[in-house]
């Protein structure tokens, strides 16, 4: 029953592939399939679900799910997780002036945000009908 509670704690873990590199199967190791690709050492990974053959992980920087090797994967240092949860900065990009909050300025002269006026009667108006008297 206490394994059952460790796994969402392991599970949440970030981990790098400890080795030179290391096969990256989509859908699991298959006698007599070549992986799907390789991971290159220091990949950050996130364990889904552990195992004693293979460990299904997320790449960090991808998101794309697969299988590797449970041997060739360690918990990542907290060096490497915090480059890996740090926002992404270009270098190339000009700062923004605009905020990235979407505002609204309702005191624009858009005529789509102004209300149409209203109809007034006509400036002349007829003589009120003279009221019978009794």
């Amino acid at each position: 029953m206490k394994l059952f509670r460790l796994l969402p704690a392991i599970a949440a873990k970030l981990f790098v592939v400890s080795v030179e590199s290391t096969a990256f199967f989509r859908h699991g190791p298959q006698a007599g399939r070549d992986p799907d690709s390789k991971l290159s050492k220091e990949t950050v990974l996130k364990l889904i679900r552990p195992s004693f053959g293979y460990s299904k992980v997320e790449i960090a920087a991808t998101g794309e799910q697969g299988y590797v090797s449970s041997e060739d994967i360690r918990p990542a240092s907290s060096n490497l997780i915090a480059s890996a949860s740090a926002p992404k900065v270009d270098p190339l990009a000009t700062p923004s002036t605009t905020p990235t909050v979407e505002q609204f300025n309702l005191n624009s002269d858009d005529p789509r945000l102004v209300p149409p006026p209203e109809a007034l009667p006509p400036a002349e108006l007829p003589a009120p009908a003279p009221s019978p008297e009794p």
